[in-house]
């Protein structure tokens, strides 16, 4: 298990291009930034068990791999997460049960024995920095994610940036974000691609994607 420390941000639609041609980056990333798809598929029971559990549960694929990941659900205040994540690869796009269970935190109660099914999807472009941060130092991943949250013909716009401690103060988030907002028009954001996928859910008639 790793403990993920992010500042999530909104940000405008018009200003996505603004962002990514910033001095900033060529002050403070250490290298070119990259670029890649991600799509996401969130499982659960037909009963939004694990939801209720505080966790969330998906399949990602990346360049032609899969990946499944664990999160609880943590806590957000303006932005900042905290949260446990365990995310490991696997063959092909079908859930591993096995894996899930040996990960599963036993502070969560047993792993729900219903079925679980795909009940929504995120696809997004990230745009991905890596910055060192000196004062107060820390190594911090930034992520621009623009794209869709989908449950069915219900969807939302994701465009957000996404700032996660690596290694060192968590302190330099907010920083690196008031450096960011001298220039973007960023705010806080608590919801997570989770979160936002369930209220999704929760309009569309049937329910499932």
């Amino acid at each position: 298990m790793s403990n993920e420390t992010e500042l999530k941000l909104s940000l405008p639609q018009e200003q996505v291009q603004a962002l990514k041609t910033l001095p900033f980056w060529k002050k403070f990333a250490n290298s070119a930034p990259e670029f890649f798809h991600l799509g996401n598929t969130y499982f659960d029971t037909a009963s939004l068990k694990l939801n209720q559990a505080r966790v969330a549960l998906r399949i990602r694929e990346k360049n032609g791999l899969y990946f499944q990941t664990l999160k609880t659900k943590g806590v957000s205040v303006n932005g900042l997460t905290r949260r446990g994540e365990w995310e490991w690869a696997i063959e092909r796009p079908e859930l591993d049960i096995k894996g899930l269970q040996k990960v599963w935190p036993a502070s969560l109660g047993s792993l729900p024995s219903e079925i679980l099914i795909p009940m929504f999807s995120t696809d997004f472009d990230r745009t991905c920095w890596l910055v060192e941060w000196s004062e107060p130092r820390a190594r911090v991943e930034v992520a621009l994610d623009y794209g869709y949250v989908r449950s069915g013909d219900a969807s939302s716009v994701i465009c957000e940036l996404e700032l996660e401690l690596l290694d060192g103060d968590e302190r330099a988030l907010q920083s690196i974000a008031a450096q960011l907002t001298t220039e973007i028009d960023l705010k806080p954001a608590d919801k997570s691609k989770a979160e936002r996928g369930f209220e999704l859910l929760q309009k569309k008639p049937d329910g499932l994607i």
